[in-house]
């Protein structure tokens, strides 16, 4: 007996967890939609936007008030803990399942009442389902969830219960799909919370349970199956699976209620049978009236089975077809023989073919357009017919016979304009018959005639104009022939006059004798160039002199020959770049002048036979030539002339004496004078430079004498230098330490020399960077050495016998980072031992979230040493409970326990400790001040103020002594506390301020807790692990000011206590 009072006593604990758990199921989902978003902000809420989604709790331990990241945020002072601004009580309440099955029950039975009211759910249900869908759209938003459009923009309006119900399963499913797993997990934990808890109720108690519970789970089976009936009603589909259900194990009160149901979803779904066969039949007739062709095919149509307005619907669609073909009918013939005819009026070929053409059977229209198309067609072959007569007449009478009738005026005018001009053209066949031969006489004897008179005596008549034109261009044509043959014989007398002048000219050597020379028996072309010629040699010969003239006073003027200059690089370096830019020649010799502006110097040279190069005589009989002369007209202030004997010639033994001579200053300002020049010579293997300056009006000056050896003398030295030049390079290019360095030679040019010593500065350059690079070599094979010794140590012993004096500095940082980090390997042990702690953290923090009998308690869980895979998972399963507990309270519960969690977030922040206000010395006074006067901030006895320097959103929170929390949505407190500057919610400007004050006189006594709070970080493209912020408090005149250093892991900060007396 006892063993079966046990065994009905386990399956009625069995039944008794069912319940619970389908109970708990059934109420989650039908209050998901108006408890889901009850996280959100909410007016009347004295919390405002401090839910706790806005003070999070993170998922780590609080940072420890003796670490390094806590010492930023400033010295702590500790209060007492019976100081709290909110006493708390730690005891949960405990629940009796049975109020829970009853409560279930009820709103069973209440859902099933409910249901008679068909329009007024069916209103809440569309209220219920357009709430999902904002829901549904706010996850998809959030998470980028991929739904199904359709069914979210789908219309509510005009759906039945059944249709809103069906459509709310349907937008549940995401939900499900969301929460599935994290129900199943709550749900067997609930179960088995609940079997413990039976097993340990006392004998007497668990008798009485039992027994109520059989009668409740025989009462819950009719409700399940209840239930399960009207599922199955609510989502037939067909009238015979609607019927196919059997309610045979139902009671008599369940059948009576499910009984209204199944009555209305059967009228319903029979009628919905009948409208969709009714609108397919209506749309399968309307389809065969449009796709008919054919009026007989309409007129034997038969329309039946559908309602009296469809019927008489289709009959006029029927008569508007018919209609329709008619018409289309008579006017496709209509076009066909207008088409005919207007082919056959546009074929015609003869007036004659076009008159047996006949207009018939066609639209008033029609007839118009085509005889307007008739008669202009027939006026048209009338006209070609007459012109093709008159152009075929080849006698004047026949012509004269023909008569012009049946065209336009304008036709007419046309063909008798034509038949004068054939008349005319008759005429003149006649007469050109008698010209052909009188015109053949003149062809053969013209091109006889020699004589240029006897040409111009012959007399052209009794031909055509044409012909006697042609005559004409045939006497001019002989006669040009003849004038040419006299025109080359004087030519030939010309063009030896004038290379006998030219000769002449060119072999002047004084400007006397070019004077004495007559230009005549020439042409005005030949004469031109002459005097042309003859200036161009007599200015010449004139400049000649007078440059023969100064530079003669100039030697004679001149004591000693000037010395050249040191050899400098810098004028070498100007002149390399222009000869490569200007191209201008080289050879053995060569003389060159540089200046830098616009003014035009004159280079001169004179060679040892006497010659003088310059700008007038460019060339010397010994091979000299001036290749480039610049600014004559302003050019280019980077100038240079230039005077070479070039490659292949062989400058002749002597001296030569090298002038400059300032011819013009083009610039108007006075201020480019004196012009300073360089010369630069070269004379074989050897280098020169000279240097001066000259001013307009200056006179003609020797600037620098050079002695040129004979050539053998000349290619000797070149070769010498070329060897030693090559020798000294390469011992500088192989040289490895500055000390190798060769001494230069004596015998070097000076070009060389400089350019051996920029060598030798650009190979201690590169030996010293070779030098670096090895050094850095060793530092790196030494650094690369000691990581592997890093890296291969496997305890601590190991690690401190590394040794590491002979690095750099630099690199020490990297070595004591990697020690560092591997000392902390060898103290975390082993990887499995680390993942096996990691599970038993995380089964620990799930247990407790399971275990949580209030959204406080579950709140307080903070995730420490989890990766942050786990972390999300457990964050979720979290949320998942929080949800679970909301379903079971009302609204003033969730309003409770939301300042329950406030009040335990500020809390939690006091316990953590205030700050110690800053000195004096670092205050910001200055700004406070500012800042408030721009707001118009108020001043009280007590007023405090918020102040930091970025987009970010801080919040000031104040307590007042009677409990009441002064903050963004509550600015006003019972007892004059007033918030009256909030600034940066949208993240608008970097000198925020915000100011909360008691009015003078009305500030109650007592204490008041201060408290900041990092809402929201707006500052996005500059994210900082620290935002430091300044808070401001004056009591009764005394003022105290405080720096907080808020973050991302310290959102919440108590700053101080304030004591008002």
């Amino acid at each position: 007996m006892k063993k079966k009072i046990q065994q009905e006593s386990d399956s009625m604990d069995t039944y008794v967890g069912y319940a619970i758990v389908s109970s708990i199921v059934l109420v989650m989902v039908w209050q998901a939609i108006s408890h889901l978003n009850q996280g959100r902000r909410k007016t009347e809420s004295l919390l405002g936007t401090l839910k706790m989604e806005d003070i999070e709790i993170e998922d780590t331990l609080p940072p420890s008030r003796t670490s390094q990241h806590q010492s930023l945020v400033g010295p702590r002072i500790e209060y007492s803990p019976d100081m709290t601004p909110f006493p708390t009580d730690s005891k949960a309440p405990h629940s009796d399942p049975r109020i829970r099955m009853k409560q279930e029950i009820t709103e069973l039975q209440g859902t099933n009442i409910e249901r008679y009211s068909v329009l007024e759910r069916s209103t809440e249900k569309m209220a219920e389902c357009k709430g999902i869908i904002e829901l549904i759209r706010g996850l998809s938003e959030e998470y980028n969830i991929d739904v199904n459009q359709e069914l979210i923009e789908a219309p509510l309006e005009g759906a039945t219960l059944v249709e809103l119900e069906l459509r709310q399963a349907a937008l549940l499913e995401l939900y499900d799909r969301m929460y599935q797993l994290t129900f199943e997990d709550t749900i067997q934990t609930i179960r088995k919370r609940e079997l413990d808890y039976q097993e340990h109720q006392e004998k007497s108690a668990k008798e009485k349970i039992d027994a109520e519970t059989q009668g409740l789970s025989t009462q819950l089976e009719q409700l399940r199956r209840e239930e399960e009936l009207y599922r199955e009603i609510r989502s037939a589909q067909t009238v015979d699976y609607l019927e196919s259900l059997d309610f045979s194990e139902l009671d008599e009160e369940g059948s009576t209620r499910l009984k209204a149901h199944y009555e209305f979803y059967h009228s319903r779904l029979s009628e919905k049978a009948r409208i969709e066969f009714e609108a397919e039949l209506y749309r399968h007739f309307t389809d065969m009236i449009h796709d008919s062709e054919s009026q007989e095919e309409l007129q034997n149509m038969v329309f039946e089975d559908l309602p009296v307005a469809q019927l008489t619907e289709l009959d006029e669609r029927r008569n508007k077809r018919i209609i329709a073909l008619d018409a289309k009918d008579q006017k496709d013939k209509e076009d066909a023989r207008a088409e005919e005819i207007r082919l056959g009026i546009e074929s015609a070929k003869s007036s004659s073919e076009l008159d047996r053409i006949r207009i018939s059977g066609v639209n008033p229209t029609q007839d118009e357009e085509l005889r307007e198309l008739f008669a202009r067609t027939r006026e048209n072959l009338v006209c070609d017919e007459l012109n093709a007569k008159i152009l075929n007449c080849e006698y004047v009478i026949e012509l004269d016979s023909l008569k012009i009738h049946g065209v336009t005026e304008e036709q007419s005018e046309l063909l008798t304009e034509i038949k004068i001009n054939r008349r005319s053209e008759l005429v003149e066949l006649a007469r050109q018959r008698k010209f052909t031969e009188q015109y053949t006489r003149y062809l053969d004897s013209i091109p006889r005639i020699e004589d240029i008179e006897g040409l111009l005596e012959v007399d052209i008549v009794n031909v055509t104009e044409i012909q006697q034109q042609e005559l004409e261009n045939l006497r001019l044509t002989r006669l040009d022939f003849l004038e040419e043959i006299e025109r080359q014989r004087i030519e030939q007398e010309q063009a030896a006059q004038y290379q006998t002048l030219r000769g002449s000219l060119e072999t002047a050597r004084t400007s006397d004798e070019i004077d004495a020379i007559e230009i005549k028996g020439v042409n005005e072309e030949q004469e031109e160039r002459l005097i042309e010629i003859k200036e161009e040699i007599r200015e010449i010969l004139v400049e000649d002199e007078l440059v023969t003239k100064h530079v003669e006073k100039a030697e004679k003027k001149s004591k000693k020959s000037p010395l050249p200059d040191d050899f400098d690089f810098e004028p070498e370096s100007a002149f390399r770049t222009r000869i490569k830019t200007l191209d201008a020649g080289d050879g053995n010799l060569r003389f060159s002048l540089l200046w830098d502006n616009m003014n035009d110097l004159d280079l001169i040279v004179r060679t040892p036979s006497g010659e003088i190069i310059h700008r007038g005589k460019k060339k010397s009989s010994c091979g000299g030539i001036l290749d480039l002369e610049m600014n004559s007209q302003p050019e280019m202030k980077s100038a240079l002339e230039n005077i070479v004997w070039p490659q292949g010639t062989t400058p002749p033994k002597g001296t030569y004496n090298v002038f400059v001579w300032h011819r013009k200053r083009h610039q108007r300002l006075r201020k480019s004078d004196p012009t300073i020049f360089t010369l630069r010579g070269r004379v074989g293997a050897d280098y020169y430079q000279y240097s001066g300056k000259m001013s307009f009006g200056d006179k003609l000056k020797l600037i620098a004498s050079f002695d040129v050896p004979d050539a053998e003398t000349l290619d000797q030295r070149i070769k010498s230098e070329t060897e030693l030049y090559r020798h000294q390079r390469a011992d500088v290019m192989s040289a490895q330490t500055i000390e190798e360095f060769p001494e230069i030679d004596d015998d070097i040019s000076t070009v060389h020399r400089v350019m051996l010593n920029r060598l030798m500065e650009k190979r201690e350059s590169e030996l010293e960077e070779a030098k670096r690079k090895q050094y850095i070599a060793e530092q790196e094979e030494q650094y690369n050495r000691i990581m592997i010794e890093i890296d291969a140590a496997r305890d601590l012993d190991e690690l401190s016998a590394i040794r590491y004096n002979n690095v750099s500095s630099d690199v020490v940082k990297y070595i004591e980072k990697a020690i560092t980090k591997r000392r902390k390997l060898i103290d975390a042990g082993l990887k499995r031992k680390e993942q096996q702690e990691a599970k038993e953290r995380y089964e620990k923090y799930r247990n407790m979230i399971n275990e949580s009998q209030n959204l406080t308690t579950l709140a307080s869980i903070i995730f420490e040493d989890v990766d942050d895979r786990e972390a999300k998972s457990l964050q979720q399963l979290r949320i998942a409970r929080r949800k679970v507990m909301h379903n079971n309270m009302n609204s003033a519960d969730i309003e409770k326990d939301k300042q329950t969690r406030l009040h335990s977030a500020l809390n939690d922040a006091y316990k953590r400790g205030g700050l110690q206000p800053i000195g004096d010395d670092e205050w910001r006074k200055s700004d406070f001040d500012e800042r408030l006067e721009n707001e118009n901030a108020s001043t009280g006895d007590l007023q405090v103020s918020l102040m930091w320097d970025n987009k970010n959103d801080f919040n000031l929170l104040v307590v007042s002594p009677g409990g009441e929390i002064v903050h963004p949505r509550n600015r006003e407190s019972s007892d004059g506390g007033i918030l009256d500057i909030e600034m940066n919610e949208k993240g608008k400007t970097r000198t925020p301020i915000e100011n909360v004050f008691w009015p003078k006189s009305s500030t109650p006594k007592g204490a008041y807790y201060v408290y900041v709070h990092f809402y929201k970080e707006h500052e996005l493209f500059k994210k900082t692990n620290l935002s430091e912020c300044r808070i401001q408090i004056q009591n009764k005149g005394e003022r105290s000011e405080f720096s907080a250093q808020m973050s991302v892991s310290n959102k919440l900060q108590f700053i101080t206590l304030v004591q008002v007396v």
